[in-house]
């Protein structure tokens, strides 16, 4: 069944507008549940399991959508390897500090291969999807000069 309705574009487009910030707002609550689950009532992974997952495969879903559609998720033309790194370490930094801060982590030892696997990890991740990406914009780029010479 065809849908003949015609909706202006502006109500369209502040509709998604809305959707996009509810969004954003239920993964901010996800994350303080998570945050205080854990950290604060000291609860089993069990019990915020569902919200955990939840929040992950919700991002893993947008990062595909995104390099599913050719969507320069990183714009890899104003990102420069240099700011990346700077990016991952400023991360990295930061995961430290909330882990000392809300596990009550204090040795040493145990902080630094932390950072070292998140940066690690983090700087693996971020270029295999820039590497994806590319690739992606690439081939769009190249259908796009062929369709245009074809016309």
């Amino acid at each position: 069944m065809k849908n003949d309705r015609i909706q202006d574009e502006r109500i369209v487009l502040t509709r998604r507008k809305i959707q996009s910030d509810a969004y954003q707002v239920l993964v901010c609550i996800l994350v303080i549940s998570i945050i205080v689950q854990q950290f604060f009532l000291n609860a089993p992974f069990s019990q915020f399991a569902v919200e955990f997952f939840c929040l992950i495969g919700s991002g893993i879903y947008m990062t595909i959508r995104h390099l599913t559609a050719g969507i320069d998720i990183w714009s890899p033309k104003e990102k420069s390897s240099k700011s990346l790194l700077i990016s991952i370490l400023t991360s990295g930094v930061i995961s430290v500090i909330l882990l000392a801060f809300l596990s009550g982590e204090d040795n040493i030892e145990n902080l630094v291969l932390f950072f070292v696997c998140f940066t690690v990890f983090s700087f693996i991740i971020h270029t295999l999807m820039r590497f994806i990406n590319k690739k992606k914009q690439e081939g769009i780029d190249n259908k796009m000069n062929k369709d245009e010479m074809n016309n």
